[in-house]
């Protein structure tokens, strides 16, 4: 019953039975207490001990009632607290939060090291839980979800998986953003930029290329001499530009073998037999390239000077081709000179 209903019902039932006392038994009755005598109507003791039973009764549903608002208040803050966990778990970013109810300081607290994945079709959460599971399952997609819009991205980390597949979905949907992530890499976790440099080798041309190459590695230079081979578009491919390439990337023998297999497809041999004589007195490693060079020309006795200047015990298989050529036989160097071939055993 509801302590108002209670409090009035009570007072309408002492007022009757008061009544109905006084109405038949209309006279008096005394008590006498340490000598002290109390004449009152007999309507009055019989109202004073209901009367008295009514505020305690009245004082025990107050404490009970306010005990269970309470209650109900820790129940309803704690529901609010797993709510907002769950919110943070979804979205891969697991925060603390603390609980009132013993019962849910067995299990909930979970939720703050875990991370949730929704594996198939629910209904009936709130809206904003609703909206969460749709923003990740759109990213998962392969979907680019505006985070910093939807007023989450601060409270997000770089790190988060969540915020990695979703900067990755906007490379693959933006092509400026890759390289505001490369401008900007020391705020994108390191997957994201590795990501964008994949994807500016991909999509761009040398001359935009040219201020990232020290952030590359080999791979995105064998990459980029694919993308020269195939023709497919010009990408700025020049003698200084392969230079270039010689000074941002440590490149050993077999690279530079690769890098001239590229410049024989798109240099004249005066481009090439410039740029390769040079490297090979700067590099000891671009020698076998400049030699294999040489003997792609047919520049026999230049190829021969070359080989007097060094050791005998160098460059044997370049010296063997020399005998062979010497000896009148037509054979092409890259009929038995690969690029293992010519560094393994310069």
């Amino acid at each position: 019953m509801r302590l108002g209903t209670y409090f009035f019902s009570g007072l309408v039932f002492i007022a009757i039975a008061t009544g109905v006392t006084y109405f038949f038994y209309p006279g008096y009755h005394s008590l006498t207490i340490m000598g002290v005598t109390i004449n009152l109507p007999v309507a009055v003791w019989i109202a004073l001990p209901l009367l008295l039973l009514f505020l305690l009764t009245l004082l025990h549903m107050t404490y009970h009632g306010t005990r269970g608002y309470f209650q109900r208040r820790k129940w309803v803050r704690d529901a609010e607290e797993l709510k907002d966990a769950l919110y943070w778990a979804l979205l891969q970013e697991p925060k603390e939060h603390h609980y009132s109810i013993p019962k849910m300081k067995e299990g909930a607290p979970l939720l703050n090291v875990s991370r949730i994945q929704v594996v198939g079709n629910i209904h009936g959460l709130s809206d904003k839980l609703m909206q969460t599971i749709e923003w990740v399952k759109k990213i998962e997609n392969g979907e680019y979800v505006d985070l910093r819009a939807k007023k989450v991205e601060r409270f997000l980390s770089k790190e988060n998986p969540l915020v990695v597949q979703n900067q990755i979905n906007r490379i693959a949907h933006e092509k400026r953003f890759a390289e505001d992530v490369l401008q900007a890499r020391e705020s994108y976790d390191p997957t994201v930029v590795e990501r964008a440099l994949e994807a500016m080798v991909e999509r761009e041309d040398l001359y935009k290329l040219k201020r990232f190459l020290p952030m590359m590695d080999k791979k995105h230079l064998y990459r980029l001499l694919e993308r020269i081979d195939s023709k497919k578009e010009d990408l700025g491919f020049s003698p200084e530009m392969a230079k270039i390439f010689t000074v941002h990337f440590p490149l050993e023998c077999p690279d530079y073998i690769r890098l001239l297999q590229s410049a024989l497809r798109h240099f004249n041999p005066d481009q090439n037999l410039a740029l390769f004589k040079e490297l090979a007195k700067e590099k000891e490693a671009a020698q076998s390239a400049y030699l294999y060079l040489l003997f792609e020309y047919e520049m026999i006795d230049d190829a021969e000077k070359f080989l007097e200047e060094h050791g005998e015990n160098d460059f044997k298989p370049f010296r063997a081709l020399l005998i062979l050529k010497r000896e009148k036989h037509h054979f092409r160097i890259d009929d038995l000179i690969d690029a293992h071939i010519a560094c393994n055993e310069a």
